[in-house]
Formats: structure tokens, C-alpha cells, sequence
């Protein structure tokens, strides 16, 4: 048999009316006074705290070396229950927009707004998004051809923005402007 002896009555009543219990803490409770139950017969008793009684400083004494003792270990989670707690953190990471200034437009075709031909409008969304018509792929890497400007470096839009001395700001601020500036430099038609 096994004796569980306690100086909190209402802990105890509370138990007694397992029926009515709803709170994590007594589930818990019950379910670990279940599970002993099943080998061993389960008591509860009060004691009197406070009171010179015998028993009641052992039942002290044993609780504050019950609290002592670690913790048994949860179970091993099982693959589903992993496979959901990845899930459920994967489309929480997905759900964030991307925080580089390339993805700033609201909305796909962010440059339609503007009042320019298709083919300024299409330069320019390529531009801001990186994705220039002179672009190549070698081996799984970007390549572009040499600026045509100063004939030094590739033209990635980093080169051609700091070769025509713009910065990331005008192509949203004044994006006709930008488009200007390509076009005056000879850069458009690789954009």
C-alpha cells in the first residue's frame, strides 16, 4: 500500500471530487495516482500542520525530499508528433515576407503604377528584383557580362548602381529618374 500523507486538506477534497476536477495540475495528479494504483493500494491522508504530532515533520521532511528529486522524463516524441512541431515552425518562418529591400514592393508588378511603356515598366521591375536579362547561370552561379559603362566589372545591379552613383532609394522615390539614367548610360538593354 501506499500512503500519501498531506497538511492540505482542500488539496485532498479537491482530489476526492475527481468527477468535478478540470485543471491541468489535478489531471495530472490523477493520472499519476491511477497509474500507481494499478500495482499498489493508493491512500490519501490528511495531517494537521503546525501541531506536535508525530508523522507530520516525517511528512515535511518527505515532501522536501520529494521536490528534490528530478522529474521523471516525458516519452520520446513520436515521428508524427515531430513531424507536426516542424511543420507548425516552418510556416510560421514562412509566413514572414523576406526582409531584403528587393522584396519591399506590395504587391507583384509593383512598377505598373507607373506611367511609362511596358517595356520601362518590365526594365524596371527586373531591375529592383534582380533578375536582368543579361544575367546567365554558369554552374549554379549568376553571371553577368562586363558593365558596359566602365568596362571593369560585372553588371549585377550592386555594379551599375554604385557605377551610376544611384543608390536603392531612387529606383523607389523616383524610379522614372533611374530609368533615365540607364537608358542615358547605355545600360538599358541589358536590363
Amino acid at each position: 500500500a501506499v500512503w500519501i500523507l498531506s497538511d492540505s486538506r482542500s488539496s485532498i477534497q479537491h482530489l476526492k471530487d475527481w468527477n468535478n476536477v478540470g485543471d491541468r495540475t489535478s489531471i495530472s495528479i490523477l493520472k499519476l495516482l491511477r497509474h500507481i494504483g494499478v500495482d499498489h493500494e493508493v491512500h490519501l491522508q490528511w495531517i494537521p500542520s503546525h501541531v506536535d504530532i508525530y508523522g507530520n515533520e516525517v511528512a515535511d521532511n518527505l515532501a522536501k525530499q520529494g521536490t528534490a528529486e528530478p522529474l521523471c522524463s516525458t516519452p520520446s516524441l513520436t515521428f508524427d508528433e515531430i513531424y507536426s512541431i516542424r511543420k507548425n515552425k516552418d510556416l510560421k518562418t514562412w509566413r514572414v515576407p523576406p526582409s531584403h529591400d528587393w522584396y519591399k514592393r506590395s504587391s507583384p508588378g509593383g512598377s505598373i503604377g507607373l506611367s511609362c511603356d511596358r517595356a520601362d515598366q518590365t526594365a524596371l521591375s527586373r531591375f529592383v528584383s534582380g533578375h536582368l536579362r543579361s544575367c546567365s547561370f554558369s554552374h549554379g552561379n549568376k553571371v553577368f557580362p562586363v558593365c558596359v559603362k566602365c568596362g571593369v566589372a560585372s553588371a549585377s545591379p550592386e555594379h551599375i548602381l554604385s557605377c551610376l552613383r544611384l543608390s536603392r532609394e531612387t529606383f523607389e522615390t523616383d524610379p522614372l529618374l533611374a530609368l533615365d539614367f540607364l537608358r542615358v548610360s547605355g545600360l538599358m538593354d541589358g536590363v
